[in-house]
């Protein structure tokens, strides 16, 4: 919820809300998302070194909570600020918001290796929070506008405060039952016996299955932000159908949540490589689907989106499976074992490149001429759509070529375990 709200509304809520600059808003928006990515590693090494009652992550949660709750409220209040006070102050607010993510994020995604070590276990486990996190983003993308309009009556400044002092409530109730419900699994080593920095970065650094999966997920998603971001704009300002917003972020959230069972069946089936092979050219299709029909109707539009749904339901389970496989890899390779750390260098780099994307996008929604809240230039609109269609294509390209070199099967997991068990 809290991650789909930022990518969803936070861009549209500095430019068409508080009403600045789109170069500024991409501005703040990346060296928000930069802190997150410089704080990831170093979280995930203290929490990996964590030692209590309840385990190694989830007391980060527990205690991280409520803080973040509250400052998802006040990443959407409009401040009484002009100029530079104004800029500071919704950076100061975003830097905040994103180290508050940090402490509970990093430890919550670690969950899954610390759960079990069968491959496909993970496959059912990640399905399972794909479906909460896909219903999450299902609920804040066509539940968004309606209450922003419902609470606000006409005033999305006042309307935005009531959408994240719902979600956050809501996701502090979500938590706690992973807090109180999850059994994190006990490992026979103390600190000292714990590698050092290095050794955990030495570890990483040889693990090349790990990058061709991080690699590939964020080459994909700081491409697929230049979709994702602008999505909102496409619709208000090209199709003329922001009373629709709902409606249409919730198609696109909800193709994403029906899928996920089909993608975890095929990865099951066929392979988590082969499933995500297949999820590319469903994507490749979508897309350019949407560059080159004419969209002329909502029911146009809600089809193409519909498809492209499809494909976005299968990086996640896909993604968030395969990535705990490399861990066991990484210890096979080096001797040395990482969960959080490699989940801390993961996040650092994506949502770095993240950082940087959504910096250009600032840029590039200037150059391209746009302006918040005014009738944008036949040029301009079109502009939008190839840099919606044409980047995301790249990525998506590139992610099918890294993915086609992934190594690891069920089968070729299943071995590494035995000789890591018999080498213990």
């Amino acid at each position: 919820m809290y991650w789909s709200g930022v990518g969803l509304y936070l861009l549209y809520f500095y430019t068409d809300v508080v009403g600045i600059s789109p170069l500024l808003a991409g501005s703040i928006y990346a060296l928000g998302i930069a802190w997150d990515a410089i704080t990831d590693p170093f979280m995930g090494y203290i929490a990996e070194r964590t030692r209590t009652k309840m385990g190694s992550y989830r007391p980060y949660m527990f205690f991280g909570s409520i803080p973040l709750a509250g400052s998802y409220v006040l990443l959407f209040w409009t401040p009484p600020f002009e100029g530079d006070s104004l800029f500071f102050f919704l950076l100061a607010v975003n830097l905040f918001h994103r180290s508050c993510f940090t402490i509970v994020s990093v430890p919550y995604s670690s969950l899954t290796a610390r759960i079990t070590d069968d491959s496909d276990e993970r496959t059912k486990l990640t399905t399972a929070r794909m479906i909460g996190a896909s219903f999450g983003t299902l609920s804040v993308s066509a539940l968004g506008f309606p209450l922003i309009y419902y609470f606000g009556g006409g005033d999305e400044s006042s309307g935005f405060i009531f959408l994240g002092l719902i979600s956050g409530l809501i996701a502090i109730f979500i938590l706690s039952i992973t807090i109180f419900s999850v059994e994190e699994r006990s490992f026979n080593f103390n600190q000292e016996s714990l590698p050092s920095f290095s050794k955990v970065s030495k570890s990483v650094a040889n693990n090349y299955p790990f990058w061709i999966v991080f690699t590939s997920i964020l080459i994909l998603g700081s491409t697929a932000i230049m979709f994702n971001k602008n999505l909102i704009y496409f619709v208000k300002y090209a199709l003329d159908m922001h009373e629709f917003q709902g409606l249409i972020l919730g198609v696109l959230g909800a193709t994403a949540l029906l899928s996920i069972p089909l993608w975890s069946f095929l990865a099951l089936r066929i392979g988590k490589k082969n499933a995500w092979l297949i999820s590319m050219i469903v994507l490749f299709t979508g897309l350019l689907s949407f560059y080159f029909y004419p969209i002329l109707n909502l029911k146009e539009l809600l089809i193409i989106l519909g498809f492209i749904g499809i494909g976005n339901g299968a990086t996640g389970v896909l993604f968030w499976s395969m990535l705990p496989d490399t861990i066991e890899y990484g210890e096979w390779k080096t001797g040395v074992r990482t969960e959080s750390s490699l989940y801390g260098f993961m996040t650092f780099a994506q949502k770095g490149a993240i950082a940087i994307a959504a910096l250009v996008l600032g840029y590039v929604l200037t150059f391209i001429g746009f302006e918040p809240n005014n009738i944008q230039s036949e040029e301009t609109i079109m502009s939008l759509k190839s840099l919606m269609t044409w980047i995301p294509i790249v990525g998506i390209f590139i992610s099918f070529i890294l993915v086609w070199f992934y190594p690891i099967d069920a089968n070729f997991h299943k071995n590494l375990i035995s000789e890591i068990n018999e080498r213990n």
